[in-house]
């Protein structure tokens, strides 16, 4: 407490000079609220900007106060879910944490002192511009923390699956080809992650229960890059999405139908991802069983998610999987999943996590132990390596950053 007043008295001889504030949810680490089959809610985690953290680590090195300015509620902060725990998972020191609950950030930004601040919320930085123009002193200049990243080579892309068992799919604005929603992945990003913040930039909507499908590698204009593919549902039925989407420039419109339905849309027009996507859900009638409707009966909900691979016919190459990341719903709003710790600094170049390698059994392999069940007549009709939900698997070490290439055709 000492050394707080010790830190607010410089303040009120500095401000505007020597104060750096950041936002944490989003901004410093990544996470999205993702739900499971039984409709828990639990925020995923979805990487860290390491550009952000270096700035930390700098502006301090550098004698600058440097605080965490956030709007979580202080009372719900907790154990390892807490932003303190967080920051020491990521060996990150600052001078202060303080807690808007929920309010804006501008006035306590001003109280603070600050000259310079990162959020990755537009509100928050629109409502930061209006309050300077209501204090001439406040000489404050608010930055979004997602210009520092660069994209990766590797794309997350899939279909969002509508209340009603419908499938959205985008077509592209320069190609005019169908597409899977999605698109490149971030340094430092989980690939959940990108198909939850690729939607919600191209379409406009949240996606939820996000499911891992495939990681393939996949060519086009002679760059292979890693493409992951994942499946994401939204409470709206196909009849509400008009007054729901809100199209990206890159998107030129949206379709909604059924399985077939999208097929014969899409029929000679459809990228190389598009394709890959719809390929994979043929595979996937369990997992898009787990979809419908909670019922008293859903036994199907509380399955394990399967997930393929080392298949000839898709090309897939082997998976793996690490801690799981979620958390449970009693944790702060827009924190990643309890215990993430030695992941945190994984993405921060520290040591690797052990990671735990997976056998995945082929489609053959999986027709002919299913036609064997079916002669004894099992319950249990899958038998095979799976991904827990909530666990998806961490790419984001081998990525490198982007190679330049077009992102028209049936590219990206």
């Amino acid at each position: 407490m000492k050394k707080l007043f010790e830190v607010m008295g410089k303040l009120k001889d500095n401000r505007n000079g020597d104060v750096v504030t950041f936002d944490f949810d989003n901004t410093v680490v990544k996470s999205f609220l993702n739900k499971t089959v039984d409709g828990e809610e639990q925020y995923q985690f979805g990487g860290v900007n390491k550009e952000i953290i270096k700035r930390i680590k700098t502006f301090r090195n550098e004698g600058k106060t440097v605080f965490i300015v956030t709007s979580r509620q202080n009372d719900l902060e907790e154990g390892e879910n807490s932003i303190k725990s967080l920051l020491k998972g990521l060996k990150i020191e600052v001078d202060g944490v303080f807690y808007t609950n929920g309010q804006p950030k501008a006035q306590k930004l001003y109280e603070l002192g600050s000259s310079l601040h990162y959020d990755d919320d537009p509100v928050e930085r629109e409502a930061i511009e209006a309050y300077k123009n209501l204090h001439k002193d406040f000489k404050i200049l608010a930055k979004d923390p997602e210009e520092l990243l660069k994209d990766v080579s590797a794309i997350s892309k899939g279909v969002v699956i509508t209340s009603d068992q419908k499938f959205i799919i985008a077509e592209r604005s320069d190609s005019h080809e169908w597409d899977a929603p999605g698109g490149h992945i971030q340094e430092g990003e989980e690939p959940s992650f990108a198909f939850y913040r690729e939607i919600k930039e191209e379409l406009g909507i949240e996606v939820q229960e996000v499911h891992f499908l495939e990681a393939l590698e996949t060519t086009w204009e002679g760059v292979t890059k890693d493409s992951f593919y994942f499946i994401g549902r939204i409470d709206y039925s196909s009849d509400q999405l008009e007054g729901v989407i809100d199209l990206q420039w890159e998107v030129s419109d949206y379709f909604c139908g059924d399985y077939e339905e999208c097929l014969d849309k899409t029929k000679g027009n459809a990228t190389q991802n598009l394709t890959n996507v719809m390929q994979l859900l043929q595979h996937q009638q369990e997992l898009l069983e787990s979809y419908q409707p909670h019922s008293k009966g859903h036994a199907t909900k509380k399955r394990r998610m399967v997930g393929l691979g080392g298949s000839k016919t898709t090309g897939a190459t082997g998976l793996e999987r690490v801690k799981d990341h979620s958390r449970s719903k009693s944790a702060p709003p827009g924190a990643p999943g309890g215990g993430s710790n030695p992941s945190l600094e994984e993405g921060v170049g520290e040591k690797s996590q052990k990671k735990i390698k997976i056998s995945i059994i082929s489609d053959l392999d999986e027709k002919k132990k299913r036609k064997k069940r079916k002669k004894k007549k099992k319950s249990n009709r899958r038998q095979s390596s799976y991904w827990p939900y909530g666990g998806f698997a961490d790419y984001s070490g081998g990525h490198s950053d982007s190679d330049g290439d077009g992102d028209g055709g049936g590219g990206e």
